[in-house]
């Protein structure tokens, strides 16, 4: 009896688990890693992150969302360029406003039949069926693209336009492309140790001395959650 109780224990362990990897149970995930490369004069230069991204079920229909809402894990890309300065592609696009959109990114560019159904696109993706990987992010879904004049100051951060990194870096620095691709790796963790000021929370604003003002700077509009989310 006690046998039998034993392997009837583990077919039912055995199916609940094959359940849950087609997503009957629980929310559907994926991770991704985004490769960001840059042309330099010294050659190719390159960075990459990995994200995890999952889905739930949501009754707030926004951005045509259709019923879901997803949340994301990782931290910013960060390319080593030369002069000793740095690119970062931060957790949201040029495309949308709001903190959370850097999953966008890789659905558009994996699923050739995105229509900003998260919760679709999120199992699509999740299973391989269908998606391309590895895919170039159209540059209309890029994620905002930054530097810092001061790394140690977040206040000094400043805009990079895509399609003119020498304004920012110098002759012969360009963007070549970003791509996206599903792995298994461990979500990319340490940013911390390049941006040591993101230690300190969190949460936070970039200008913790923002006031109420119709121009705010950059580093008024920006968050630590535009760098890393956890």
């Amino acid at each position: 009896m006690m046998a039998r109780r034993g392997v009837l224990g583990m077919l039912a362990g055995g199916a609940a688990a094959l359940l849950s990897g087609c997503g009957l149970f629980g929310n559907p995930s994926y991770r991704f890693k985004m490769t960001v490369e840059v042309e330099t004069p010294d050659g190719l230069k390159t960075g990459s992150s990995v994200y995890e991204v999952e889905t739930t079920g949501s009754r707030d229909l926004v951005a045509g969302g259709k019923g879901s809402r997803f949340t994301s894990r990782g931290e910013a890309v960060a390319v080593d360029l030369p002069d000793g300065l740095t690119l970062f592609a931060l957790l949201k696009t040029v495309a949308m406003s709001g903190h959370d959109v850097l999953p966008v990114s890789s659905m558009v560019a994996m699923d050739p039949d995105f229509d900003y159904d998260w919760m679709a696109s999120t199992k699509k993706i999740a299973s391989g069926d269908g998606i391309k990987s590895p895919a170039e992010v159209p540059a209309g879904y890029y994620p905002m693209l930054v530097t810092f004049t001061d790394i140690n100051d977040p206040r000094s951060v400043q805009r990079v336009d895509p399609a003119n990194l020498a304004a920012s870096f110098g002759p012969g620095i360009r963007l070549k492309r970003i791509t996206v691709e599903v792995t298994d790796d461990d979500v990319t963790t340490g940013i911390e140790k390049r941006l040591r000021w993101l230690s300190q929370s969190d949460d936070g604003g970039l200008d913790p001395t923002m006031g109420v003002t119709a121009t705010p700077t950059l580093a008024q509009q920006l968050s630590f959650l535009d760098f890393r989310r956890k």
